[in-house]
């Protein structure tokens, strides 16, 4: 039997309360009609710079952000690329549950048919309640950046309305059936985090233990992230890919191998440092920074050409696929133009769980070009 989304949701709010669901999966219910087969994301974002959701809307390499927002993923909430603000945005994530009578009253404006069988989610061939609950109950992906403080009770990041980032931490971190942290000050606290820290600024992962949650979790660090490692890690979850995971939840797809091993400047480390690397690679000591001959090597300047550790480049240090995929992508298909290293600036080692204080000081130089660290 075929129905009409008008008469399938009149009749789903009439059971709601029959099936012990809360009245606001009606409203799941319409966003799902609203966008066929694409989960839901709710994004939040505590303390960070916002890079992060900059850097996605530079997205060409895989697909462009429109296309991944409208035609693959249902975004209920972002605070900064959604047309509501306020309360009225803050309602699409939090929840919000609507009386019998406000459901019914707006459903009369839900006049589009439903394909037929559509919905049909266990695949008994008919349309029905059963289905319903399995919509209702669907859960949905939480994406957070920036890191979430945890001192004096969260009083430093408010997402609005009075609830804080460890408060939201709490609601929706339960709830999600995924958790994907982007960016470093999510996936391993960042700067926010970086000593002395005096917000008690925590990761998600931390936060997660510290509230006692246990979630699938996926880490994509970066500062900002390449867009491409947050649209594949999402296109792989989509198409029903498994994302394998390194040590610190990292997808080995775009953080398996080292900057140093692909770097361009492989040959003239090779030629200028090879062998005389010790004290762990330290940076304080130029016998680290000579060449086999004992002579110190160029370039001693910011960007000039050639291996740029004498400067305090991290890449011996840092996973990720920089060196090959590049940033700026000037087409679908297409790696990117240009990347840190590429102009002329060392390797920072966002991507790294020690970024900022263990990669610290970027720098190494003084007036003589001389190492001063």
């Amino acid at each position: 039997m075929r129905v009409t989304r008008r008469e399938f949701l009149q009749a789903a709010a009439g059971m709601a309360g029959l099936l012990g669901l809360k009245a606001s999966g009606l409203m799941k219910l319409q966003e799902a009609l609203a966008a066929p087969g694409g989960p839901s994301v709710i994004w939040l974002q505590g303390q960070a710079c916002t890079g992060c959701s900059v850097s996605l809307l530079n997205s060409i390499y895989y697909t462009t952000v429109d296309d991944l927002l409208i035609n693959k993923l249902n975004l209920e909430y972002h605070p900064n690329i959604m047309a509501a603000a306020g309360d009225l945005a803050l309602s699409a994530a939090d929840g919000s549950e609507p009386s019998f009578s406000e459901l019914m009253g707006i459903s009369d404006e839900w006049l589009v048919k439903s394909p037929s069988l559509l919905f049909d989610l266990n695949s008994d061939g008919i349309v029905n309640f059963k289905d319903y609950a399995l919509l209702a109950a669907k859960g949905f992906i939480l994406v957070v950046e920036g890191a979430i403080p945890t001192g004096s009770n969260g009083a430093f990041c408010e997402i609005g309305n009075g609830m804080t980032m460890i408060d939201a931490m709490r609601k929706f971190g339960s709830d999600a059936t995924q958790i994907i942290a982007v960016g470093s000050c999510a996936s391993f606290g960042g700067i926010p985090a970086a000593g002395p820290n005096p917000t008690g600024a925590l990761s998600v992962a931390g936060a997660l233990s510290y509230l006692g949650i246990k979630k699938p979790l996926i880490n994509i660090p970066g500062c900002p992230i390449h867009p491409d490692w947050l649209v594949g890690t999402i296109v792989d979850i989509l198409s029903g890919t498994a994302v394998a995971l390194d040590s610190n939840g990292r997808p080995t797809r775009f953080y398996g191998a080292l900057v140093h091993s692909n770097c361009p400047n492989l040959s003239s480390f090779n030629s200028n440092f090879s062998g005389r690397i010790n004290h762990a690679g330290s940076r304080s000591c130029l016998a680290c920074h000579s060449r086999t001959d004992g002579s110190v090597p160029n370039p001693r300047s910011l960007g000039a050409s050639g291996c740029l550790f004498a400067l305090g480049c991290k890449g011996r240090q840092t996973h990720c696929d920089c060196p090959t995929r590049k940033w700026n992508s000037p087409a679908q298909g297409q790696t990117g133009v240009n990347w840190c290293i590429g102009s002329g600036s060392p390797c920072f080692g966002c991507t790294e769980p020690g970024f900022p204080d263990v990669m610290s000081p970027f720098y190494t130089l003084n007036g003589n070009g001389a190492n001063d660290d």
